[in-house]
């Protein structure tokens, strides 16, 4: 959204323009009509403006080339880094309670409510006591009836005892928070851009359990931390979680795998050196040009 300062920096600096997407058309479907529309249009006209678009997926930089009106020779990808201090992997546990974990702002497009009746089922199918689910987050205040009707629900399942919200967490209780569970779930209804919540579970290696839309195939078939279930689907979410549940050897295979690859491919040091590369690559065409 900041490309309408795009024209106003190539004319008083005379330099190139990156600018990176990261879903604010989450933002901006959600507006309602004319003001959509004339927003659309404006953004396609101002998105000429910049030089080059940086991404965090291939699947996003397509998306966003279609919905800026841009050729994809303009989109580049650089992938999301972490920076990874303080996140270790733990070993797996082979007893219960069971933890299933739960990363995100607390917002029905995120898809708690869905993590939640996937735990119902897991809950019957494990037994009493044996997994609890824990949720953190930023709660907007106007989502406060949502995590309310979530733990009413629970509640009436006789689950109360075995959910808690921890609220937003800084940055040393979010690295406990992960250290505490046995895999991470986020079921997004949208497609989700980004998935920063998959890399620092997978950081600390915890495997993770995601909807097969968006940048999440992209990022555990990379990975390999991980298992896809089809979106929307409470049954399969259910099923895959009490499977990496039940299997210890399978949890420490994928929160393994997923270490390493978060290492490797995605820590700080390999975006930074990924993001100046994209930047010596726009300022090589550009001179180009002149």
């Amino acid at each position: 959204m900041f490309v309408g300062f795009a024209r106003r920096f190539k004319a008083e600096l005379k330099v190139p323009v990156v600018c990176s997407v990261q879903g604010e058309e989450l933002f901006l479907d959600g507006l309602a009509e004319p003001a959509r529309a004339e927003v659309r249009a404006k953004l396609a006209e101002r998105a000429r403006d910049v030089d080059l678009f940086l991404a965090y997926s291939r699947w996003y930089a397509d998306f966003m080339a279609s919905y800026l009106g841009v050729g994809s020779e303009r989109m580049r990808v650089v992938r999301l880094g972490l920076n990874l201090d303080g996140y270790s992997p733990h070993p797996a546990r082979t007893g219960g309670p069971f933890t299933i974990g739960y990363l995100a702002r607390i917002a029905p497009e995120k898809g708690l409510d869905r993590l939640a009746e996937a735990f119902r089922e897991v809950a019957q199918k494990l037994g009493p006591g044996r997994v609890r689910l824990h949720a953190a987050g930023y709660l907007p205040p106007q989502h406060r009836p949502y995590l309310a009707e979530i733990e009413r629900r629970l509640a009436a399942d006789g689950l109360a005892g075995d959910f808690r919200y921890l609220g937003e967490v800084s940055r040393e209780e979010k690295l406990r928070f992960l250290s505490e569970i046995d895999v991470l779930s986020v079921p997004t209804v949208f497609e989700e851009p980004k998935g920063r919540y998959v890399l620092e579970a997978l950081a600390s290696g915890v495997p993770v359990v995601a909807p097969r839309h968006g940048s999440l195939p992209e990022l555990l078939e990379e990975t390999g931390g991980g298992l896809l279930v089809t979106p929307g689907s409470t049954a399969e979410l259910a099923a895959a979680l009490a499977e990496l549940l039940l299997d210890p050897r399978q949890r420490e295979r994928l929160g393994r795998a997923g270490r390493e690859a978060v290492v490797q491919r995605h820590s700080a040091e390999v975006a930074a050196r990924a993001t100046l590369a994209a930047y010596e690559h726009c300022l090589g065409r550009a001179r180009e040009v002149a």
